[in-house]
């Protein structure tokens, strides 16, 4: 509200406010500095639903009890989801040894051995392959899918529906154009599938325009 210049109560000061002022002058700002105020808020996603004891009284995964629920929800995930962080981290090729060190450091030695054992995520063929395919498929599964997939396990067993999708045909997000591993044919990065739950796109065009896709029929050209 500092950063605003207006008093909480001040209603008519905030609704004078301009969306960039907003945005750009108090929101960005908070995002960008909240890990320096508060630790806890972590750097990547500092605004976020959190456990408070209060409001949210359960964590919703899998370190506490899970609360009896009762509502229908829907739940996705893109393909690729880390396609956009792994080739936009390492825009050369990544060899074994490069592989190792980064995914020892990010889940430790002994996951890293556990890991290794499935097939999607074992090492190339040689150790100057390229392990990027691996490391995505691993990234999407860590991140994003697995966590995903465990959440709508829990809510179904605690009383819930969840109806669970993937994404393997998407509408290419701005900016995801930077890393051109996002913009090749077949490849669902990270948001591709924004602009079509927000109805910007037309499922149907982009099915009829996709070339790993069949020949669909559309009333839509």
């Amino acid at each position: 509200m500092s950063n605003l210049g207006c008093a909480a109560t001040n209603s008519a000061c905030l609704n004078a406010l301009t969306a960039d002022t907003i945005v750009n002058g108090a929101g960005l700002w908070q995002f960008n500095s909240s890990v320096y105020i508060v630790p806890a808020a972590t750097q990547s996603e500092p605004m976020r639903v959190v456990n408070d004891g209060t409001f949210i009284t359960s964590t919703l995964d899998s370190t506490s009890p899970f609360p009896d629920v009762s509502k229908h929800i829907l739940l996705s995930n893109v393909a690729d989801e880390a396609g956009y962080t792994i080739y936009g981290s390492f825009p050369d090729p990544v060899p074994e040894a490069e592989y190792v060190a980064v995914v020892n450091a990010s889940l430790g030695e002994a996951r890293y051995d556990t890991l290794m054992s499935f097939q999607a995520y074992a090492p190339g063929p040689n150790a100057t392959s390229d392990q990027r395919p691996q490391l995505q498929v691993l990234g999407t599964d860590w991140i994003w899918r697995c966590a995903t997939w465990t959440f709508a396990r829990n809510w179904v067993s605690n009383g819930g529906t969840a109806y669970v999708g993937l994404y393997t045909v998407g509408a290419s997000y701005p900016g995801n154009a930077a890393v051109s591993f996002c913009t090749e044919s077949g490849v669902v990065c990270h948001q591709d599938d924004i602009e079509i739950v927000v109805g910007q796109f037309s499922l149907c065009s982009i099915l009829h325009h996709s070339r790993s896709a069949p020949v669909w029929h559309c009333s839509q050209p």
